[in-house]
């Protein structure tokens, strides 16, 4: 059974840094670099992010129709936002949960969907992100833009999920945790064999890059 293209959408520093050490809210790259943000999400489906991204964020990016005048207005139509998290700690006061977007969650837990929640759509996640991507494939997923946290980009990694890396890398040295792969203690990611050729390097403001790398 066929799964979705999994794309890892994100901004890094030379170091690997997405936040700076005191962690929280941020987006590293330029106007032009949120400018291929947008270019990359209108063309999924759907979003995925964890749940610490969710609460550094609180909401999430919304694709604009950028006219030639300046003049910026949300598009209607905005890919289904996932959330993967086994917590039931969800605010409702989140910008997240006002943004007209729909909203789905996956979690390991059994969910009881009588009850009143935020979501339109609660998935089972069935062991492996593998089998949850059939599951979403079935549900009309066919490329899914994977934005983070670290923990869930590692989690798609092992499996060998990722198809397609779009990263613009901003010059700076930023140091600090946030990496976007953690720091791992078993040799599982060392050990895949896949190589990455380059399909599109493109200049961006500011002496950023942005580089699409797509599986061999």
């Amino acid at each position: 059974m066929s799964i979705p293209r999994v794309i890892i959408v994100i901004a890094s520093s030379i170091d690997g840094r997405i936040a700076f050490p005191r962690g929280g809210e941020s987006h590293l790259g330029s106007e032009e670099d949120k400018k291929m943000l947008n270019q990359n999400l209108s063309m999924v489906d759907a979003t995925i992010f964890g749940y610490g991204t969710l609460i550094a964020h609180q909401s999430t990016y919304l694709i604009k129709n950028l006219k030639d005048n300046d003049e910026v207005n949300i598009s209607k139509s905005q890919p289904i936002s996932i959330v993967a998290s086994n917590s039931n700690n969800f605010n409702s006061n989140w910008k997240y949960f006002r943004q007209p977007i729909r909203r789905w969650l996956i979690s390991s837990r059994k969910v009881d969907n009588s009850l009143d929640n935020d979501f339109e759509k609660q998935l089972f996640f069935e062991g492996s992100w593998g089998k949850t991507l059939i599951s979403l494939k079935k549900q009309g997923i066919d490329n899914l833009a994977l934005l983070g946290g670290a923990k869930l980009i590692n989690s798609f990694i092992k499996e060998d999920l990722i198809t397609d890396i779009k990263i613009t890398i901003i010059p700076r040295i930023i140091g600090g945790r946030y990496t976007w792969i953690p720091p791992e203690q078993t040799n599982e990611i060392f050990n895949l064999k896949r190589l990455w050729e380059i399909k599109s390097i493109k200049n961006l403001m500011n002496n950023e890059i942005h580089v699409h790398y797509k599986k061999i």
